[in-house]
């Protein structure tokens, strides 16, 4: 399985937009192979010009053969089934960077999505097809450029996102709305909308993550009281239970497992 991707520096759109991403090679056929998809707090677009992929969800797998799909900031894993030929081009999204582009509430696009719209991006996905990764790229932000609307900026909610990246998560959501000078409801609303999920619960995504660069790539013994230091957690217990309800593992199973596509892939850049 091959994934490369490239970081944006184009001046209009790296604020916006992270990196572009293309993961492509052939799995089994029948079987295929099952991936953990651990939050990030970034909403991705991805165009599929493979064979099509499932979502598990308890036990049963539910595939999808969509041109293009929408990922949402999540808050908890997914177990995802790629089989086949995997041929995947993806953008991933800083902030409400979606939000611009699309201009509609994130937390809405896993339900609802206009036909305009649709016949839009499965334009753009034809426009992508046969592409290499460059050519991908170029005609990517040649579309950003045109559609990401920059006057939807909001001052709060970038203020926000600054300081719980800054405090790797670990702000209490009345201290950000504070500093933000908004309401907590407001600030509610701001996230739901913006990136599809609570600012607890994106204060939650980027402290794990800060740790599982850790978790998933260190090779001696893991100090987890040193975690519970310096992530401001109450014991290891409480560790513990927000890797979970991220992860559904266990920090000690998710690195003996190491299932995730965060662990799969990120050695291929």
């Amino acid at each position: 399985m091959n994934y490369t991707e490239k970081v944006v520096t184009q001046d209009s759109l790296k604020h916006d937009v992270l990196c572009y991403w293309q993961m492509n090679g052939n799995v089994d056929k029948l079987a295929g192979v099952n991936s953990r998809y651990l939050p990030k707090g970034q909403n991705l677009l991805v165009f599929n010009f493979g064979d099509e992929i499932g979502n598990l969800n308890d036990s049963n797998i539910s595939y999808s053969n969509q041109l293009f799909s929408v990922v949402p900031a999540i808050a908890t894993s997914r177990i995802i089934n790629q089989k086949g030929e995997i041929d995947l081009f993806g953008i991933s999204f800083i902030g409400d960077g979606l939000f611009k582009l699309i201009q509609l509430p994130t937390s809405e696009l896993i339900s609802y999505f206009p036909d305009v719209l649709r016949d839009k991006y499965e334009g753009l996905h034809e426009e992508l097809k046969n592409r290499n990764f460059h050519e991908k790229i170029k005609l990517v932000e040649k579309f950003l450029t045109g559609n990401l609307n920059q006057g939807l900026n909001s001052p709060p909610f970038q203020k926000a996102l600054k300081i719980i990246n800054e405090t790797n998560g670990i702000a209490t959501v009345s201290d950000i709305a504070n500093m933000a000078n908004v309401s907590e409801r407001q600030l509610q609303r701001l996230f739901k909308t913006r990136i599809g999920i609570s600012p607890k619960d994106y204060c939650k995504i980027i402290r794990v993550n800060n740790y599982l660069d850790l978790i998933l790539t260190k090779k001696k013994p893991i100090d987890w009281m040193e975690l519970v230091v310096e992530y401001d957690y109450h014991d290891q217990p409480h560790l513990i239970t927000e890797v979970k309800s991220i992860a559904k593992l266990s920090p000690k199973k998710l690195h003996s497992y190491r299932d995730t596509l965060y662990h799969r892939y990120i050695k291929s850049k």
